[in-house]
C-alpha cells in the first residue's frame, strides 16, 4: 500500500467519524456484501464476544468512535483508547461522557503502528477492524507491538472482516475498494480479508496462540495470547 492510498484511507475514516457506527447499526458503508442485515446480525454476535472479554487494564487499538466500549467496560479497571483520527476521538470522547466513564478512560491520538507503547502495560487488548486494512508487513508490526505491550498471560481480541464464499461474490480477497461518504464523496480504501487459514498462520508467523470465538459470513472474532 503506497503512502498516497494510506493518506486517502485515513481521510475517509476521519470524515466518516460521525456516521462510522452505521456499519454496525445499519450494515452500510462497507462496499461489500449487499444484504446489510448480515452485518447488523453479526455485529451483535461480536458484541456478545466483546462482552465476555477484557480485564484489568485494557487498550482499544484503533478505537474509532469507541463503539465496543460499552461492551467491555464493566470488566476493566482502566481503558486506553487510541486512534489517529481527531474526529473519531471526538466521537469517542462524547461516548465516554455519556457513559460517565471519565475516571477510567484515557484517550490518545496516535498511529498504533508508530506509537511507543510501554512494555507490559496492559492486561488485555482489543483490535477492532484494523488488521484488514494492513499489509502483511504492517500486520507483523502490529503483532510485535501487541506482544510487547501485553503483560505475561495477557490476552488480545481481534474483530475483523472474514473471507468467505459469500464475500467472494462481491469482493476480491485483497483489493482497493471505492467507499463513499453519505454525501457521495469517494475514497480508495485498502482491504485484505482474512480466512481461517490466515488466522491459523498467526501461530507460526508471530507465536500467537489463538481461538476462534466466532466466524460468520462477514465478520469474525479471534482471541489469543503470547506464550511466555
Amino acid at each position: 500500500m503506497d503512502a498516497a492510498l494510506r493518506r486517502r484511507m485515513f481521510t475517509y475514516y476521519d470524515k466518516r467519524a460521525p456516521d462510522y457506527e452505521e456499519a454496525y447499526t445499519r450494515g452500510v458503508g462497507t462496499a461489500s456484501i449487499a444484504d446489510p442485515s448480515i452485518f447488523t446480525t453479526e455485529a451483535e454476535r461480536l458484541a456478545g464476544v466483546v462482552g465476555s472479554f477484557g480485564s484489568g487494564r485494557l487498550i482499544d487499538l484503533a478505537c474509532g468512535s469507541g463503539y465496543w466500549l460499552p461492551h467491555y467496560a464493566r470488566r476493566c479497571v482502566s481503558m486506553t483508547l487510541i486512534d489517529q483520527s481527531a474526529n473519531m476521538l471526538g466521537e469517542c470522547r462524547a461516548k465516554v461522557r455519556t457513559l460517565g466513564m471519565h475516571d477510567r478512560c484515557t484517550l490518545v491520538q496516535g498511529d498504533v503502528l508508530e506509537y511507543a507503547f510501554q512494555p507490559a502495560a496492559y492486561d488485555s487488548a482489543l483490535v477492532g477492524f484494523l488488521i484488514s486494512h494492513l499489509t502483511e508487513d504492517q500486520e507483523r508490526q502490529l503483532f510485535e507491538s501487541l506482544a510487547r505491550m501485553l503483560q505475561p498471560g495477557g490476552r488480545f481480541l481481534i474483530l475483523d472482516s472474514a473471507w468467505t464464499e459469500l464475500r467472494a461474490r462481491f469482493n476480491a480477497k485483497t483489493e482497493t475498494q471505492t467507499r463513499r461518504l453519505n454525501d457521495g464523496e469517494a475514497f480508495g480504501v485498502y482491504k485484505r480479508y482474512l480466512d481461517r487459514l490466515d488466522i491459523a498462520n498467526w501461530k507460526s508467523l508471530y507465536g500467537a496462540m489463538t481461538e476462534v470465538e466466532y466466524f460468520g459470513e462477514a465478520l469474525f472474532a479471534v482471541s489469543g495470547r503470547f506464550p511466555r
